[in-house]
């Protein structure tokens, strides 16, 4: 009988230095199965190790499937890959060992402890259908076991293209979703969970889902599913009573007492790791850090935003205002929770008549923006926070920097201009309006200012006439010379040489820009 084996990992551990030899855990597919195989090889020349490995390999299958006095061979698929990419991990891996590099007084690794046969980039459409689902398993269980969800997400949905049928990957895809918070695509894998595997753990982690996501009608139906055939399970009954809780209905104390009664180990236990004492109804009764402090007897606000971002006391973070806030019905029901079932150490006390006198609003829990008044411009409100108002400083002085700079700025172009158009002796003059008024607020007769500026043009044009003729004369003048060396100014660089111009040939073509 045949068998054909194909090799999918091989990691290696430390080295044996008493032995000389190399443990190794090797896994691979045969048959539609997975299995794993440890081996002990010597360490020597590369070529004779891969050789020990492969043998040892083969005789190790033999030993497991193998019946008493049956013929099998044993096949390695894609052999010659095996052997290549074994060889070449093995040279790297000894000459690392060997190079001497220490860390600590210990051999630096800069190399993984495993060897991928079949790597995540490789395409494998080569393989059999049953082997790349194995691949792909496992690569995704390296990622979903050591809780790098992200990463784990995409294997996953390669798992269920390659089997639909295979309910755990769903299970597995749909909480790394939820983990990077995709909720509503985490939501749908759940209930394709539910669909392909039917069972128990499949139900309850839909019905879990669907709570979480605040659908309690379609929770609480499945969870009543699962007593019709399931009438103990604790974990259903849990689930109903954080619905009731969650309205606001106090016939989930009742449901409490009773698993209370059965197991108050558990009990206890959910409730503190489990539990979600919020509250979700139409409005609750909104209370500020100082109010709930004293409703609780603390002295001070901070003493109780402490327990609440250790999640030891309902509350709600919005992080768009920085704010924190409390409800006066959920602070209400978790004393009462805690003090029944002795979640605290100490008893919980309310203290009512600290906030007697004080007013409160109704708010809505679905509402977590803030109203028209504190959205107006960042003015202050009643509703705006301190972190808005260190924000709004900052902004404004941001603008106020902005503005500087501008003025800055257009004074240094204002300067510019004034240099080029006539040199810091002449008078700087505004554009004159149909008044023709001065930089000097003096008020000219418009035939006044005509003649100045077409006396001022005639200046101009004389002198660029004057520098013309320079110039000309200057360009006659280098003709007749033009043997001379000294009459020309040349620069010598990788054998061209380049003319440049004189200081009137310069001063004319600026005259001109």
């Amino acid at each position: 009988m045949r068998y054909e084996a194909y090799l999918n990992t091989v990691n290696f551990r430390k080295y044996d230095y008493e032995t000389g030899k190399m443990p190794l855990k090797i896994h691979y597919i045969m048959n539609d199965e997975e299995y794993f195989s440890y081996l002990e090889i010597s360490v020597r020349q590369t070529a004779e190790m891969v050789t020990d490995f492969l043998e040892q390999f083969n005789k190790d299958i033999h030993n497991k499937i193998a019946k008493e006095g049956e013929q099998i061979e044993i096949e390695i698929a894609n052999e010659s890959l095996v052997r290549q990419q074994f060889h070449n991990y093995l040279n790297r891996l000894i000459s690392e060992k060997n190079s001497g590099k220490k860390k600590k007084g210990k051999t630096a690794k800069t190399m993984p402890s495993y060897l991928d046969i079949y790597h995540e980039l490789q395409d494998i459409s080569f393989l059999p259908k049953n082997v790349q689902f194995f691949l792909v398993l496992n690569w995704a269980k390296k990622y979903y076991d050591r809780e790098d969800y992200h990463k784990a997400i995409d294997p996953l949905r390669k798992l269920i293209k390659l089997k639909p049928e295979y309910g755990l990957g769903y299970k597995m895809l749909a909480r790394s979703l939820k983990k990077n918070r995709k909720y509503d695509e985490a939501m749908r894998y759940y209930e394709k969970y539910a669909k392909v595997d039917k069972s128990l753990d499949a139900k309850l982690d839909l019905a879990k889902s669907y709570r979480k996501g605040k659908l309690f009608d379609k929770s609480e139906k499945i969870y009543q599913d699962i007593l019709q055939d399931f009438p103990e399970d604790k974990e259903a009954r849990i689930g109903i009573t954080q619905i009731k809780y969650a309205q606001n209905n106090p016939d989930y104390m009742t449901i409490l007492e009773q698993l209370h009664a059965e197991d108050a180990a558990w009990v206890k236990k959910w409730l503190i790791e489990e539990f979600n004492f919020r509250i979700y109804i139409s409005s609750k009764t909104s209370m500020k850090p100082n109010q709930a402090a004293r409703y609780l007897g603390y002295e001070k606000p901070y003493q109780l935003t402490q327990m609440a971002f250790r999640n030891e006391v309902p509350s709600h973070f919005n992080p768009t205002k920085a704010r924190i806030s409390f409800y006066k019905e959920e602070l209400e029901n978790w004393a009462k929770v805690c003090n029944r079932f002795h979640l605290l150490p100490e008893e919980v006390k309310l203290y009512p008549d600290a906030i007697a006198n004080e007013t409160f609003s109704i708010n809505d829990i679905a509402t977590d923006e803030p109203s028209e008044e504190g959205r107006n411009n960042g003015k202050k409100t009643k509703n705006s926070t301190r972190v808005e108002e260190i924000l709004k400083k900052i902004r404004e002085a941001k603008a106020r920097r902005l503005e500087a700079k501008g003025n800055i700025r257009n004074n240094i172009q204002i300067a510019i201009k004034d240099n080029n158009s006539g040199g810091k002796d002449q008078p700087v003059e505004e554009k004159k309006e149909a008044t023709g008024t001065s930089v000097k607020g003096r008020k000219k007769e418009p035939a006044e200012s005509i003649a100045e500026i077409e006396h001022e043009n005639s200046d101009q044009t004389a002198k660029k006439t004057a520098m013309k003729s320079n110039a000309v004369g200057i360009k006659k003048k280098r003709k007749k010379t033009n043997n001379n060396p000294t009459s020309k100014k040349t620069v010598k660089k990788s054998n061209v040489n380049i003319d440049l111009p004189s200081e009137t040939e310069f001063l004319i073509e600026t005259e001109k820009s």
